[in-house]
């Protein structure tokens, strides 16, 4: 009868001491483990910024509004270059009215998460590149973090085929 007890007894300490060391073993691994990213950053938003033609060094201000979800979105790219009047149109479209940068309308615009932090997409619309004073077809390859987007338009002159590279960065807004 006394073994029982002593069974008993060992047992309940095997226990008592697995359930410890567990918890310290665990304890460690949750202070040597990273910290877990911040969820993805979403496409969808309003991002301000800057582009800058490569070939030319001319450039201006770019206004993004994208509307969708964190992996995919379309809306509307605004490039005002320096010193214009207001942004470039699409080809055929009307001019805005009132000056500065458009707040709707724009080049239409869609763009997609190609991995974590990849976008690629395009501007959805033939418009006359200020650059090289052409009718240009663009595509969207750039990179977003947190609350920054930057990258290239890559515009292929329709007549000739040649390409012309356009950096930008932009800064997600909030608030607006």
């Amino acid at each position: 009868m006394q073994m029982g007890t002593v069974a008993k007894a060992l047992l309940a300490f095997g226990v008592v001491a697995t359930v410890a060391a567990n918890s310290a073993s665990a304890q460690k691994g949750k202070a040597a483990a990273p910290m877990a990213p911040a969820g993805p950053a979403s496409l969808a938003g309003r991002w301000e910024g800057t582009y800058t033609n490569d070939m030319t060094q001319k450039g201006g201000r770019l206004v993004i509004t994208l509307a969708g979800s964190d992996e995919s979105a379309t809306g509307s790219v605004s490039l005002t270059p320096t010193g214009a009047k207001g942004p470039v149109l699409a080809e055929g479209a009307a001019a805005p009215v009132g000056k500065g940068v458009q707040t709707a309308g724009g080049l239409p615009v869609s763009l997609m998460k190609s991995g974590d932090d990849k976008v690629t997409g395009s501007v959805d619309a033939a418009y006359v590149d200020p650059g090289c004073n052409c009718t240009v077809i663009t595509s969207v390859d750039a990179t977003l973090t947190g609350a920054t987007l930057s990258g290239s338009f890559a515009a292929r002159d329709s007549k000739t085929g040649n390409w012309n590279f356009t950096s930008f960065t932009a800064t997600k807004r909030t608030g607006r």
